[in-house]
């Protein structure tokens, strides 16, 4: 009896914690596609650019998106009379670090920052999915983006 109290507690639980998926959203995605993006100078930064094309007839409030275990702001720009959502994510770790003082003396630490992730990646996605979230009114809603294209590595100079 005390295991199946316990199966229907951690049932209800994972339903709890489970992202709602609609289907009517009030935009359409076009395509999607990412590359790999390295600076050519020393001190430059390395990112991954996902860039997803959508349409809408009325705007958006895209606030995040959720790719490859990482986060970040969604940002929409338009180009040739195309909107698209374009999410840039950091991937060096030496600009991180460059900053950080090591001393035997903890003072002498005082002024670095911790290197904490300030919010957990809340999706079990594929390398070539996405999630995008926006608002209607204060509800966020989410899409899932799938088939991503991966694009070349761009090297920059």
């Amino acid at each position: 009896m005390k295991l199946i109290g316990i199966l229907i507690l951690a049932f209800s639980l994972t339903q709890c914690a489970s992202v709602k998926m609609e289907n009517n959203h009030p935009f359409k995605i076009e395509s999607a596609s990412y590359a790999h993006v390295t600076g050519g100078v020393k001190g430059s930064y390395n990112s991954t650019n996902l860039i997803i094309n959508f349409t809408a007839k009325k705007p958006v409030d895209f606030q995040k998106v959720y790719f490859q275990n990482r986060i970040t702001k969604a940002v929409v720009e338009q180009h040739n009379d195309k909107q698209y959502i374009a999410a840039r994510y950091k991937t060096s770790s030496d600009e991180d670090r460059k900053d950080l003082i090591l001393h035997v003396d903890p003072k002498e630490e005082f002024g670095n920052t911790p290197n904490n992730p300030t919010e957990k990646f809340p999706f079990e996605l594929k390398e070539n999915e996405a999630m995008v979230s926006y608002t209607i009114g204060d509800k966020i809603h989410y899409v899932k983006v799938e088939n991503i294209e991966k694009q070349k590595k761009i090297f920059m100079q």
